[in-house]
């Protein structure tokens, strides 16, 4: 009897089916098939589909493995073998895979673009963007390779790439909603404000569920000063979410007034159930903080905010390896060049860059300074967290060389100058001075020195206890070690050592500008500060939060809007008893 008819039959049947997403019986009807012809290839190449939507990789992994036996030069087996391997995160072999259906189609767009894939979660970034470039050179038209493209650079601080990625996917792609919003990111990080809110808006108004968007629109209205218009997003956000505790902590920070009993009941409830994302857990915990607080009960309050820094880590895996880098390998930059190189580069350097850097540790009061310093009659570039020479620094993988040639010096310099170039930082109109407020330029001294002579370097100094309580606060997302309080005190000591070392070695390049002694006397100190810059002093310098222009991408953005006022260490005296057991262990805290 001939089986042909029937094998023809089920299979179209269950090809029927399975594009119904009726999957079990078309199961019903491929298993008929096989059973008839265990090599009719269709139904196997089907049962493998079929396994992944099931997320049964094992399984769907033999389906194609058999299917690849029948037909050992079909590309499409071997891309779809190569996403099970990335599923079971087995990346090698999902790496080997793609290459073979590369090497029997060269042209396969959908392979180079998974390869990408994989090298993207390997932190290959140079490799995905070359696969994705291919995947684009092959199909003009690939916008999901654009969009990717746009992340990578985005990660990389790349952001005039990025955005020109991000143009390109929506050229292809009008409504693309991710697209929007991650090129108002980019664009804000440009400074371009204005087209950053037009693209977060578009995002919204082609999706007005987008509660990311509206959060990222809400951040860039309150950098603005533009408070009002930022709740008002924060509220509409609310209504399409009105679980999500994110919206409420970033409304809390302007609206204070709602954190009342209702809400306290809603964030308590929410924080109980069984199935809670991740973020509620840790804006409900800060949330909760803050009532604590209000309610002089510190003890709790540090509760909450441990409760809330936990989760934020849990929530981002790569933070571990950021963590290591800032508390182990960014701080081995001492000692890293002989003093015959130091020399050879102090006779051959001639540029007239003049930065003005000012670092220390988060919350010692830097973004009061740079306002003051940019607020004087000399109209000066702001690079307010630029992170050009950690970014650099951290690329090039400097810590890891134990001495620094005239050659590598030399290219590291021309990169960094390029940096600051594109983000339109040095310029003649400005006399070639402008500020970078990057921290954590502490750790780059040696180099700023040499790269920079006539630099100026500003190291704000805060009472320490004031300055961890108040990061312990805040949620400040940019930075890995902020989240936890022995990273915190770790990351002081560093600084404290490091600076211990670079005041001895170079004490007349570092100006000491102590926070509580500048707030209680901001005329004589900001004359003093505005003297060491090489920068006419001006009334105005004190007015800065009189400026139409004035933009804060800090968590002091609220606060740098208000004159200057004095500020007490006394309130910090609750959270001492609390942390005491750091006292033996740190110096600086004596």
């Amino acid at each position: 009897m001939n089986k042909s008819p029937s094998i023809n039959e089920n299979y179209s049947l269950a090809l029927k089916n399975y594009n119904m997403r009726n999957f079990i019986e078309a199961e019903i009807f491929c298993k008929k098939i096989l059973s008839i012809n265990s090599n009719h290839f269709e139904s196997i190449w089907l049962m493998g589909l079929m396994s992944i939507r099931e997320k049964k990789f094992k399984i769907a992994n033999n389906f194609f493995l058999q299917a690849a036996n029948i037909k050992p030069n079909n590309e499409k087996i071997y891309n779809n073998l190569g996403n099970i391997e990335k599923e079971l995160r087995n990346f090698d072999s999902a790496i080997k895979y793609y290459k073979k259906a590369i090497e029997i189609q060269p042209n396969n767009a959908n392979a180079y673009y998974n390869l990408g894939n994989v090298y993207k979660e390997l932190k290959n970034f140079n490799e995905a963007l070359k696969n994705y470039y291919k995947a684009t050179s092959i199909k003009s038209d690939y916008f999901y390779a654009y969009y990717s493209s746009g992340n990578i650079e985005q990660q990389l601080g790349n952001f005039e790439n990025a955005k020109k990625f991000y143009k390109k996917t929506l050229e292809i792609e009008p409504n693309h909603v991710s697209a929007y919003n991650n090129l108002g990111l980019a664009m804000s990080k440009l400074g371009e404000f204005s087209d950053s809110i037009k693209c977060f808006s578009k995002a919204i108004e082609i999706k007005p569920n987008h509660v990311g968007a509206h959060i990222n629109l809400g951040l860039i209205l309150t950098e603005l000063g533009k408070f009002s218009k930022a709740i008002n997003i924060y509220e509409a956000a609310i209504k399409h979410e009105p679980e999500n505790l994110n919206c409420y902590y970033y409304l809390s920070n302007l609206k204070k007034e709602i954190l009342d009993l209702h809400l306290k009941k809603k964030i308590e409830k929410i924080l109980s159930k069984r199935e809670i994302t991740k973020i509620n857990l840790v804006y409900g915990n800060f949330l909760l903080s803050k009532y604590k607080f209000n309610e002089k009960n510190y003890n709790e309050e540090m509760e909450c905010l441990i409760k809330a820094h936990s989760n934020y880590l849990l929530s981002i895996e790569e933070h571990k390896k950021e963590i290591s880098y800032w508390l182990n390998e960014s701080s081995k930059t001492k000692n890293i060049m002989n003093q015959d190189e130091i020399t050879e580069v102090y006779k051959k350097e001639t540029n007239n860059i003049k930065p003005i850097f000012i670092i220390g540790v988060p919350k010692c009061g830097s973004t009061l300074i740079e306002k003051i310093i940019t607020s004087g009659p000399k109209k000066l570039p702001t690079g307010e967290e630029t992170s050009v020479l950690s970014s650099i620094f951290k690329k090039n993988q400097i810590y890891e060389k134990s001495s620094l040639n005239l050659e590598i010096l030399k290219n590291f310099r021309e990169e960094i100058i390029k940096k600051y170039t594109s983000k339109k930082l040095i310029n003649s109109e400005s006399n070639f001075i402008f500020t970078d407020k990057s921290l954590e330029n502490f750790l780059f001294l040696d180099l700023i020195k040499i790269i920079f002579p006539k630099a100026k370097v500003i190291n704000c100094q805060r009472d320490p206890i004031s300055s961890i309580i108040s990061i312990f606060k805040s949620n400040l997302t940019g930075l890995p070690w902020a989240h936890n309080l022995e990273h915190i005190f770790k990351y002081f000591d560093i600084y404290f050592n490091k600076m211990k070392y670079y005041q001895k070695k170079m004490p007349d390049f570092i100006y000491n500008l102590n926070f509580e002694n500048f707030v209680n006397e901001p005329v004589a100190e900001s004359k003093k500060l505005m003297n060491f810059c090489e920068l006419s002093w001006d009334v105005k310098c004190l007015e800065y939060y009189k400026r139409e222009d004035l933009i804060s991408k800090t968590t002091s953005n609220i606060q740098i809007r208000k004159a200057i006022y004095k500020n007490s260490t006394k309130k910090y005296e609750p959270y001492k008893k609390i942390i005491e057991k750091y006292n033996k262990k740190y110096f600086w805290l004596n």
